[in-house]
Parts: C-alpha cells; sequence; structure tokens
C-alpha cells in the first residue's frame, strides 16, 4: 500500500486536511470496513432465512490490522479518516483500531469522524466520547425500517441512530442525508422530520425513546455540519461576520404539528448573501442583495 495508494510516511504529502476554501475543501479520507444495512458487520446473526443458519453476521471488508494501519498512517500525515460503520462489530473492531492509534499519538481535537453508525450501545458510545469522535449521522432508517426490521429484527431496528443518547452522552453529531436516492431522502427536511419523529416510510415510529428536540435536529444540521469540517468560525449559525447561507421555507418548521413538516418547501436558498434559487411564493425577487 505504502507508496502505491498513499505516499510512504517519510514522503511530504502536500494535501492536508482543511485545504481549500468555503466552496470546495478537501477535508479527509472516507474509509469503510463493512456493508450496509444488508451487510453490516454484527455482533449477533442475521435473521433467518438471511442468517444462513446463524452463520452469516454480514460482511467485514477491511480486516482489523489493515485498517489500523491506515488509520496510523492517516493519524502520521495529519490527515482525517471518516470511517463507514454501520453493524456493531464493525464498531467493535474501528473503536479498537482508533484507541490504539490514539495511545500512540493523539487524535484528541483533530475531529476524526465515523459514518452512519446504526448501531451502538452504552459502552460503545462512551468510548466514541473518549475518543473525541463526531458522529456523521444520516436518516436511512426513516426508508430502511421494514427492511431493518426481516434483517436484523426489531430489537436492533428499533436502536438504529440512537441520536438522542450520542447527544446525551456529549458526543458532537452532524446530520446529512448520504444522498442516495433510493436508499435515503434526499431532501434535509425529511431528515429533520425523522429525528423528531422517528417515523419511518413503512414500519412506523422505531426506537421512540431516541426522538430529539427540534432545537437539537435543527443545530446537527446546522452548526453540526460547520463543526465537522472545522468551519464553525464561518457557517452554521446566522451571526455578524459569518456567510450568509440561509433558506426561505414555507412554513416554521419550529413550530408547525408534525405531521406537517414533510410538507414543507424551499421557496428561497441564499449563498453569500446571495440568492441563488427563488419561487416567485418566496418574495425574495423583492429583496436586495
Amino acid at each position: 500500500m505504502c507508496g502505491v495508494l498513499i505516499p510512504c510516511r517519510n514522503t511530504a504529502w502536500p494535501l492536508l486536511s482543511r485545504f481549500g476554501d468555503e466552496w470546495l475543501r478537501f477535508d479527509g479520507i472516507k474509509l469503510g470496513v463493512d456493508g450496509g444495512y444488508e451487510g453490516g458487520w454484527l455482533r449477533e446473526p442475521y435473521l433467518e432465512p438471511i442468517g444462513r443458519g446463524g452463520t452469516y453476521y454480514g460482511v467485514n471488508t477491511v480486516e482489523s490490522d489493515l485498517y489500523y494501519d491506515m488509520v496510523k498512517l492517516m493519524n502520521d500525515l495529519d490527515l482525517r479518516p471518516s470511517t463507514h460503520v454501520v453493524g456493531d462489530r464493525a464498531l467493535d473492531m474501528v473503536l479498537d483500531a482508533i484507541e490504539k492509534v490514539d495511545n500512540e499519538k493523539s487524535i484528541e481535537g483533530k475531529r476524526w469522524s465515523l459514518e452512519h453508525v446504526f448501531l451502538s450501545d452504552p459502552e460503545q458510545i462512551a468510548r466514541i466520547k473518549e475518543l473525541d469522535l463526531i458522529i456523521s449521522a444520516q436518516s436511512h432508517l426513516y426508508l430502511a425500517g421494514s427492511s431493518l426490521i426481516t434483517l436484523w429484527g426489531k430489537e436492533r431496528a428499533e436502536a438504529v441512530a440512537p441520536v438522542a443518547s450520542w447527544l446525551a452522552a456529549g458526543i458532537p453529531v452532524a446530520s446529512g442525508t448520504d444522498n442516495k436516492l433510493p436508499y435515503v431522502p434526499e431532501a434535509p427536511l425529511m431528515t429533520f422530520y425523522h429525528w423528531v419523529t422517528r417515523d419511518t416510510q413503512s414500519a412506523g415510529v422505531l426506537g421512540p425513546d431516541e426522538k430529539i428536540s427540534r432545537k437539537d435536529a435543527l443545530a446537527i444540521a446546522t452548526k453540526g455540519g460547520a463543526y465537522l469540517t472545522f468551519e464553525e468560525g464561518i457557517k452554521g449559525t446566522l451571526e455578524p461576520g459569518k456567510l450568509a447561507d440561509m433558506v426561505v421555507l414555507s412554513q416554521d418548521i419550529m413550530t408547525v404539528p408534525d405531521d406537517q413538516l414533510p410538507d414543507t418547501q424551499v421557496l428561497a436558498t441564499m449563498v453569500g448573501g446571495k440568492f441563488v434559487y427563488s419561487t416567485p411564493e418566496s418574495g425574495a425577487g423583492n429583496c436586495s442583495q
């Protein structure tokens, strides 16, 4: 691997995390250790008949030694790994490797992130907090609820993406969509709806104890994303001196009834203080830029 995919440790690597500007940035490298919900690497086998007689636990795409070598090298090169991890067994492996790397050279304050994290128990959550990691979460459960019940059982499906537990533990969370239609709703407002209701497209409400407030759902979608990429000084909140990136919505998502949230439309979008999209209903054409 050294010198082919990634330069050797004694070779200068000119492209570091946070290279670029507010439009386009290089901010790390995505790694992956297991599959999606149909292949997430689990501690306990999948349900039958998918479980193949109790022998199918999902897929492990990168073995532990290789994963450790990669994150160690990235730490040496001041690069940030963002690791795709779905199953709880995969999360065990990832946390073991990152803990080993952290003991050798601290990653505190480097904002390494974990992508997806479908399953995480209280012990794993405590380890994530201790390692100063960020979770980049998406509302896969909204569309995949029924499939996850079939593959993993309702108990594990209910436990997917426990955002309330992460926030209660003090773990920074960034909310995103993953934008992989038809797997995840493209609109961030549907992700907002899922976090505050835990409603799904075809399986009803799953994991109601993991609902979060609208204030928290808005924060992880705005401030959370900015913090993930070290841009909280210019993005994430509307304050003097920050970039004026905002949207005009058709209704107040902080007050309308839950069942009306999916009806919310984006009427206008402002980037850097200039409207780049607007509808006649927005009135944006009458606003100064």
